[in-house]
């Protein structure tokens, strides 16, 4: 059990390096004057090619897999949009840290649906989450938000993730991790086609390097996700997965010049509140 645990946290970790690494991108191409949620929709026809093998050789559609999808796909579609708002209109370093919170709402959808329960250790998780979140946004928090809508996205982006999180256990379960990582990216190729307002051709896709580079972070990020579901807790996943935003913080920084003294220990304290709340 304890050797599932710790294999489950390792794939949570490199899920968790292969989305923050893709942030980098996500925001590069979005300054480079790309429709933001082309730039969101262009990683899931991506991802489908890259994981097509996967998924033919896994092949597993079955009832329960069919009828999660009418659950999870509409929340999944409109926690995404908020999520590449979040990167468009806030830094990194400013969006990214309430991410914390999605383990608080998968930790609740959980406990209820899947009977996980929360012990002391994830209720002083809780505070430290709330706590590092006043650190980033100080005391006048309407005011924080109305100034970096991004965060706000981010933070209705969380919530949604959060409780998705919880049904897509039952589905990877009820078929396998990487049957899952394809058909997800195929059903969210088509969910997301309506919202998509400037198309690129595709000889601007295959030539843009940063395409394909999003395309093989996000489809990475999405098979150590889902295979990390089978050894350990949906919450704990979830958990893990969020160290994403120290390194969101860093990344920001490094390659955008952003200013992160604040936004660094706000997210240590939210990222040791999600490890705590996921123990």
């Amino acid at each position: 059990m304890e050797y599932n645990h710790f294999l489950g946290a390792l794939l949570s970790l490199l899920s968790a390096l292969s989305w923050a690494t893709n942030d980098i991108f996500n925001k590069l191409a979005l300054k480079k004057g790309y429709e933001e949620n082309f730039v969101l929709w262009i990683r899931f026809p991506l991802g489908a090619i890259l994981l097509l093998p996967l998924g033919l050789l896994y092949w597993d559609l079955n009832r329960e897999v069919l009828l999660t999808t009418f659950l999870w796909l509409p929340t999944e579609i409109l926690a995404s949009i908020f999520f590449i708002k979040a990167i468009k209109y806030s830094p990194l370093s400013v969006a990214m840290p309430f991410f914390a919170f999605m383990p608080l709402f998968s930790a609740l959808g959980g406990w209820v649906v899947l009977g996980e329960s929360l012990s002391l250790r994830g209720m002083l998780g809780i505070l430290l989450i709330i706590y590092g979140s006043v650190l980033l946004s100080g005391t006048d928090i309407k005011g924080f938000f109305k100034v970096n809508r991004g965060a706000l996205y981010a933070l209705l982006s969380a919530a949604l993730f959060g409780f998705n999180v919880v049904i897509g256990k039952i589905a990877v379960v009820s078929s396998n991790q990487f049957f899952f990582a394809w058909y997800y990216c195929v059903v969210m190729s088509f969910g997301l086609l309506p919202f998509v307002k400037e198309f690129q051709p595709p000889q601007v896709i295959f030539k843009e390097k940063i395409f394909l580079i999003i395309g093989v972070l996000f489809s990475l990020g999405m098979v150590f996700y889902t295979w990390a579901y089978l050894y350990t807790y949906a919450s704990y996943v979830a958990a893990l997965e969020r160290l994403a935003i120290l390194l969101d913080v860093l990344y920001g920084r490094i390659f955008f010049n952003e200013e992160i003294r604040y936004a660094l220990r706000a997210s240590i304290f939210m990222a040791l509140g999600a490890v705590l709340l996921s123990l």
